[in-house]
């Protein structure tokens, strides 16, 4: 005789003692297929007689609930309301009110098709639906990892080899006798590469018919921006112990844009807008300025190292590649989102489905990440538009931050209120420079792309 076990997703048998069943065959077969595929020398007698396998059944039944009444148990509310519109869909009724109704709805229509009408088939189509709902989430992590393995990777070793570049010319300036007012003539050196080369690139913009109302004053506020950050470091005296800085920060610009001309971020987003650079603008001073935050708590690096009597550590290092590389992946999904999303970009960068409104509508945002042999034209965007407002943008954060330090330390603030205002400075230079920056970078282009040729187009 056969007795059902209840509690369970399937149906479980045991059978009377001494009794071989129908029932139970079936199961023992495959459990015996099952077991004859995994182990070849397996024998029969080793499973015992039905009435063995029937309790075997039951205990693993009885251990399988109480683990699922456990895992259960320690969900929250959401997460229980989720399971018991499951089991109300999987019972044959459809929850009145759901937070995941695109789900529930997708199940019915799958259960609309299924002529079993079981609880394993509605389950399966429930399955069913789940995974097409993961499906539809699969492009944004997708474009995620994109951005994490091109930007991410690319920040965080051009941000080792600043570290490292500026621990070891740290070095030889403190072992040198070079006198303070020198460097302070060689900061305003290297801090006028940025616009020197922003100034040809503007030249070459022009020559080239790509210039546009952005792009020049994009260039004429990022120079006046450093220049003004100059002058207020030269008149601190900051300037004269920044030498270091400086040059590393160069090293680290050009590494980095050089790098990216060579693996690209392409995606079909639209122009960078007002309200999409304005949104990001903020989100990036919010998250620049709590990555500083964590930064404090660090051990240092860099030339930091070596001025606090420290020897070499590669592993600061990578803790502060770690941290820039946070920050700049964040920006550009921002940034991307932003200028995907129709409220802040309107044409969503799809210019040649303007006419055909339900072409735009099915458009899913892609970001993809490629190696390249850039031209000399490309290498060129890179080092006259982008790293030269980069370069620019860079070391006038660098000259401001350094005259309020300056400035703090002759203050009455402590270490850890010095640092806070620090962060605050920063945070508020990174949103002055956005703007800037992204005006520099959009050159006009005259040409009509369709949405494959947009996907071609570099994000800067």
């Amino acid at each position: 005789m056969l007795n059902s076990v209840s509690g369970s997703t399937g149906t479980i048998f045991k059978a009377s003692e001494g009794v071989e069943t129908a029932a139970i065959n079936p199961i023992r077969s495959q459990l015996i297929d099952a077991l004859d595929l995994a182990c070849p020398n397996f024998e029969l007698s080793a499973l015992g007689t039905s009435r063995q396998i029937g309790i075997g059944m039951q205990v693993l039944d009885r251990a399988v609930q109480s683990q699922l009444n456990i895992c259960q148990a320690d969900l929250g509310e959401t997460a229980q309301r989720l399971a018991d519109d499951i089991k109300l869909f999987i019972q044959g009724d459809l929850p009145s009110q759901s937070q995941h109704e695109d789900l529930f709805v997708r199940a019915a229509e799958l259960n609309r098709a299924d002529i079993q009408q079981t609880p394993v088939s509605r389950m399966e189509s429930f399955l069913g639906a789940a995974l097409e709902s993961l499906g539809s989430a699969r492009e944004p992590l997708l474009n995620l990892l994109n951005i994490t393995a091109r930007t991410g990777l690319i920040v965080a070793a051009t941000t080792v080899l600043r570290q490292v570049a500026s621990y070891y010319i740290e070095q030889a300036i403190q072992e040198g006798d070079s006198p303070q007012a020198s460097q302070a003539w060689a900061v305003a050196a290297v801090t006028m590469i940025g616009p020197a080369m922003s100034l040809m690139g503007a030249i070459r913009d022009e020559r080239a018919g790509t210039a546009n109302l952005q792009t020049r004053l994009g260039r004429v506020c990022m120079a006046s921006i450093t220049m003004g950050s100059l002058i207020a470091a030269h008149l601190t005296g900051a300037s004269s112990s920044m030498l270091t800085s400086a040059i590393a920060t160069n090293v680290y610009t050009v590494a980095r844009d050089v790098t990216n001309a060579f693996f690209s971020l392409q995606s079909n987003a639209g122009d960078a807008t007002t309200s999409a650079t304005a949104v990001t603008t903020v989100s990036y001073g919010a998250v620049q300025f709590l990555l500083a935050e964590v930064g404090a708590l660090m051990p240092p690096s860099g030339a930091g190292r070596f001025s606090a009597d420290l020897g070499y550590s590669l592993g600061a290092d990578v803790i502060q590649g770690g941290l820039n590389a946070a920050g700049a992946v964040i920006d550009d999904f921002i940034f991307i989102l932003c200028r995907s999303w129709p409220l802040l970009s309107p044409t969503a960068g799809l210019d040649s489905a303007l006419s055909d409104p339900e072409s735009l509508q099915r458009s899913v945002l892609e970001v993809r990440a490629g190696a390249r042999l850039p031209s000399r034209e490309q290498l060129a965007d890179a080092l006259l538009n982008v790293n030269a407002s980069r370069t620019s943008a860079f070391q006038a954060i660098n000259l401001v931050v350094g005259a309020v330090a300056v400035e703090l330390a002759l203050s009455d603030y402590g270490e850890t209120s010095q640092g806070h205002i620090l962060n605050i400075c920063l945070m508020g230079m990174l949103m002055l420079i956005y703007f800037p920056f992204i005006w520099t970078c959009s050159q006009r282009s005259d040409r009509s792309w369709s949405p494959e040729q947009l996907r071609e187009q570099p994000t800067p």
